[in-house]
């Protein structure tokens, strides 16, 4: 393990987009080294180490088995987080995985249990928490701003051509992808909802396949909640909405209404209380959109949040974002499934 003027050294398994980033950030940080990247397929694994250092390779056994790897950085298919993630926590390394935790509560439990008993470190990535808006927010809501919480809303319309399914060997499908527009796309902005507006106490929901063909999953999904502290809202998550949508997450509560927009940034775009006056804010549009919009607005969120992990590892304590924390939104989107299944509401 690194001493602490050391930094932490990572294996990223999963040569993805996303696996890209990861590489790209950890090589970039000072606190954290690029140690090895693990991939089905060597080339792309070659493809990332080419630009960022490491050692690309196909070994995952021999990557949990160096002595030079504190940290192993999730970032394949969802379903397959806790297959590696759980030898990953039994040879010692803490657990970074990129959204969701997995796909079942059953795996995801069984992750949180590997690392607690091998005493590891798990985080998963839900980034937007990190951003400032989110904070001031958070903050805000915290302080009693809105008062009592009456509505809070998630609506995220986004857009994928068939061909983001048809050249994936696991989106759209039940076995590695888990659900559709939610779990995948809608996940994000689900975290970031509960992180703000507190745990739901039910769902009632509906979901389709109305845009593509040849998946699993649905591309359509609407769902009403019941939240614990008796608000109600509404959950949207699509990829059939043309042309994608910044997601959108409205707060109402007994003195204003805050409204944040933003898909892979985030910025209050309505801001207006009763008891303390009034304010409205409003920031510019970012230009990129969709599954290549954090590549392009340069992953500042992610850098935080692996920050974040590193210093959770280092002072040993839980990272802001731990297993239970990556569960919640798990949570919420099996009882969204169930629902359909049932076809009436589903308490969590």
């Amino acid at each position: 393990m690194a001493s602490n003027s050391s930094p932490i050294r990572f294996a990223v398994i999963g040569a993805g987009m996303i696996g890209g980033l990861h590489a790209k950030l950890i090589s970039e940080m000072e606190e954290t080294e690029l140690v090895a990247v693990c991939s089905r397929d060597l080339e792309r694994a070659r493809g990332l180490t080419d630009s960022f250092g490491g050692e690309p390779t196909t070994d995952l056994e021999g990557v949990l088995g160096r002595a030079d790897v504190d940290a192993v950085s999730i970032c394949t298919a969802s379903g397959e987080h806790a297959t590696f993630g759980i030898p990953a926590a039994r040879a010692g390394k803490h657990v970074l995985v990129e959204k969701p935790i997995e796909i079942s509560l059953e795996q995801a439990d069984a992750m949180i249990q590997a690392c607690e008993e091998c005493g590891v470190k798990l985080g998963v990535i839900f980034q937007l928490r990190f951003l400032n808006a989110s904070r001031k927010v958070k903050r805000a809501l915290d302080e009693g701003v809105l008062g009592r919480l009456v509505m809070a809303d998630c609506y995220m319309k986004f857009y994928r051509p068939q061909d983001y399914y048809d050249g994936s060997r696991w989106k759209g499908t039940l076995a590695l992808d888990g659900g559709g527009a939610l779990i995948n796309q809608g996940i994000h902005g689900l975290d970031l909802l509960l992180h703000l507006a507190g745990d739901v106490a039910s769902v009632q929901a509906y979901t389709g396949i109305l845009a593509h063909e040849n998946i699993e999953v649905e591309d359509t999904c609407v769902a009403t909640v019941k939240y614990q502290n008796g608000a109600l809202g509404v959950i949207q998550a699509t990829t059939s909405v043309h042309p994608d949508f910044q997601q959108r997450i409205e707060l109402h509560g007994t003195e204003g209404t805050i409204i944040l927009e933003g898909t892979e940034d985030t910025w209050v775009a309505h801001w207006e209380t009763f008891g303390g006056g009034k304010r409205e804010g409003q920031v510019g549009l970012v230009d990129h959109a969709g599954a290549e919009a954090v590549l392009h607005e340069g992953g500042e969120a992610h850098r935080r949040q692996i920050e974040d992990f590193v210093a959770a590892v280092r002072e040993d304590r839980e990272p802001a974002v731990n297993g239970e924390e990556g569960r919640r939104s798990l949570a919420v989107v099996q009882a969204v499934y169930e629902s359909v299944r049932v076809g009436g509401e589903v308490c969590i």
